[in-house]
């Protein structure tokens, strides 16, 4: 057990650790709706303050801790994720939209440099508090105080907070300061994050109420495709469970919920045309490939470019809409990065798989494992993990991170004392 002179030390860092990620979260969040200018000062300005503070904050422990050292491993993982960006950067040469892959590329490098330098942070932290710093517990109170602050927002500010679709027939939460569904996938994670933090042994009652807040954002943001990765990941906690009555009480809800969701979530305004076709999406990849993908099909026209004009970002679908982004972070990357880009990201994902399966942590891995189910499912419909700068993509950083970096303590190899030998004469 820690000394009780120290634990007072060790419980304002936990308390810091959290306040980093929830900065570093909330700084992909639209703070002010009303100036696109000062939004873009305010992202950048913290991100950059939180990246240097991580710096200073890891070079000084590093200094003071003499009986610890980082362990390195599945270094592939890593190194593959390091080429995705050395062939976006690469892109630079050929990009039809030179300003947008600079700018993206300055966003995922950074986002690359803070979670190499917080994900340090996060195993001293464990370290030094005897496991209460857990990733899991910083996730889960950080998401759940920014929850909590939508959820306060929405009530003084439905308009700020809340956005139409639908011709004015549903109301998301989200509004202009996120898409719902990004904002239904950060609430998915958070409450991932308390399943996690209760088979941990994690204080029951907290854990509830944090879990109350996220599955309250999330009926509230309408997005389907984190109810679908929100029913997997507590279908699969309930299935660990070794509680009969956990499993009997479960199917007895599913019952009864499931189909108020499915009518009130899942077929908006009565609309089943609207949810076979992915809300227009299903079109939109198939121009996209169709039509897109053969006029460079090798490299791509540029780190996050997806057209060929060089005076407009957007792609024209023939058959859906017009967007600067393809929904799917793995046609994505086939558009903008080609055939070698594809590869690359496959083979990392599957390192970054293979690390999963073979770690003995059995809580890191189920920490993973909980993050990757609304990751990859808000990947296939949204900005993913390979797209543009979004927290999907610095909580991607951190899954790789947490099967490469770890901490183990090292004896301090005392120095050998050195003595003087004066010759005494008579």
């Amino acid at each position: 057990m820690s000394k009780p002179e120290n634990q007072k030390t060790y419980q304002w860092l936990l308390i810091l650790l959290i306040i980093i990620m929830g900065l570093r979260i909330s700084s992909y969040l639209t703070l002010f709706p009303s100036s696109i200018g000062l939004t873009r000062v305010v992202k950048v300005g913290v991100r950059f303050l939180l990246t240097g503070f991580c710096l200073v904050m890891l070079t000084n422990m590093r200094r003071r801790m003499k009986g610890f050292s980082f362990v390195y491993e599945n270094h592939f993982s890593g190194l593959f994720y390091l080429a995705y960006a050395l062939l976006g950067v690469a892109s630079i040469l050929w990009s039809t939209d030179v300003h947008f892959t600079i700018l993206q590329l300055m966003m995922l490098i950074e986002s690359m440099l803070f979670a190499w330098l917080f994900y340090h942070l996060i195993v001293i932290g464990e370290y030094l508090t005897e496991g209460r710093a857990t990733f899991a517990k910083l996730l889960a109170v950080s998401i759940s105080i920014i929850s909590l602050a939508f959820l306060i927002g929405l009530y003084f500010d439905p308009s700020t907070f809340y956005r139409d679709t639908h011709g004015g027939a549903v109301s998301r939460l989200g509004g202009f300061i996120i898409n719902p569904n990004e904002l239904g996938m950060l609430s998915v994670i958070g409450a991932a994050m308390t399943y996690v933090r209760m088979r941990e042994g994690g204080g029951l009652g907290w854990n509830i109420i944090f879990w109350i807040v996220c599955v309250a954002v999330l009926l509230l943001t309408q997005s389907r495709s984190s109810l679908g990765a929100f029913l997997l990941v507590t279908g699969m906690f309930i299935l660990m469970s070794k509680s009969a009555w956990l499993k009997i009480g479960s199917i007895s809800v599913a019952v009864v919920v499931l189909p108020i969701l499915i009518q009130t979530i899942v077929i908006k305004d009565g609309d089943v045309g609207e949810v076979m076709s992915m809300t227009g999406r299903l079109p939109f990849w198939s121009d996209l490939i169709a039509y897109g993908f053969p006029d460079r099909p090798i490299l791509g026209f540029g780190f996050m470019s997806i057209s060929d004009s060089p005076f407009s970002n957007k792609f024209d679908s023939i058959h859906a809409y017009a967007a600067s982004m393809t929904h799917n972070t793995f046609v994505q990357v086939l558009i903008n990065l080609g055939l070698v880009g594809a590869f690359i990201c496959i083979v990392q994902m599957t390192l970054t798989f293979m690390a999963i399966g073979k770690s003995k942590n059995v809580k890191l891995k189920l920490a993973a494992i909980a993050m990757l189910i609304p990751l990859l499912i808000n990947s296939a419909t949204e900005f993913g993990i390979f797209g543009e700068a979004n927290f999907g993509i610095y909580f991607y950083h951190l899954v790789i991170l947490m099967f490469i970096i770890s901490g183990k303590k090292v004896k301090i190899k005392k120095k050998p004392k050195l003595f003087r030998i004066h010759e005494v004469t008579a």
